[in-house]
């Protein structure tokens, strides 16, 4: 199960253009609660959680610490997949540290861990686990500057973005890439502009959605593929989401092979940014 960059990351396939005024994204705390919407006949149920904790102690750097938590039952078995990431990317979009931990039923199933980092027109990505071992891809993007790209574009008015990303996957040579469906928000969420609602029922005055009302949101469909993608041109994973200005994200729909998931934020605190020039 790949994991979900929040993201997640835009910009036209070799020609990444520089963000002319850096978007900004809010460190925050949040949790997704996800069921199933959908799966083969092998699945009988399927639930998840997602927490995701995203900081920026100085104005250099990223950290986020992302968890997936998701149980399939099946006929006559019960499943449950863990995945834990800890990665710090730079604000410039250089350079780029993670760890990801996966188990299974409790039980360690892998760790990825490394950095990477991009000069001209070359990302080196360094692994030191499973595996040591060194690969050098095209110029790609990575998570943070994924998202911030994105909202730059989407407020730029640009409806479809493709571009390459490294996320931290092991499979660095499988060359991943995104292509990005940008529409504004639909009404009832957030408005047809792309502005939340200004307003909000009073039996939901702490919800999150509060917390981002007037903020520009868009709905975005991305779909990742890469060299394992169908020879018809499927991709091997599918995203649509609600993606507010701020970062934060909320309504998702995750298609992987076989299911899919779908929910949005149970909860979201929002922290103090640090005062960058």
């Amino acid at each position: 199960m790949r994991t979900i960059a929040f993201p997640l990351l835009i910009a036209f396939i070799g020609a990444i253009p520089a963000i002319a005024s850096a978007q900004v994204l809010v460190p925050h705390r949040a949790s997704y609660d996800l069921s199933m919407r959908g799966g083969d006949g092998d699945l009988v149920d399927a639930q998840g959680r997602i927490a995701i904790e995203m900081h920026r102690k100085t104005c250099k750097t990223y950290e986020l610490d992302y968890r997936f938590v998701a149980r399939f039952q099946q006929e006559q078995e019960l499943i449950v997949t863990d995945q834990q990431t800890h990665s710090r990317e730079s604000a410039d979009g250089e350079r780029f540290e993670f760890e990801t931990k996966t188990f299974i039923d409790a039980s360690p199933e892998s760790a990825v861990i490394g950095t990477a980092s991009t000069r001209g027109d070359v990302t080196r990505v360094a692994l030191t686990a499973p595996k040591v071992r060194t690969v050098e891809v095209p110029k790609s993007m990575f998570p943070m500057q994924h998202t911030r790209a994105l909202i730059e574009q989407a407020k730029a008015g640009t409806r479809i973005l493709e571009t390459r990303l490294y996320d931290g996957d092991e499979e660095v040579e499988k060359l991943l890439t995104s292509t990005a469906v940008i529409a504004p928000a639909a009404e009832g969420g957030p408005g047809p502009e792309g502005k939340a609602a200004e307003t909000a029922s009073s039996d939901r005055s702490a919800s999150p959605s509060d917390q981002l009302a007037g903020l520009a949101a868009w709905r975005i469909s991305e779909s990742f593929y890469n060299s394992d993608s169908d020879p018809d041109g499927l991709p091997i994973f599918q995203t649509a989401y609600t993606l507010y200005e701020n970062g934060v994200s909320d309504d998702l729909v995750l298609t992987f092979d076989g299911y899919t998931l779908a929910g949005g934020l149970a909860s979201l605190d929002l922290f103090e940014m640090p005062a960058c020039p």
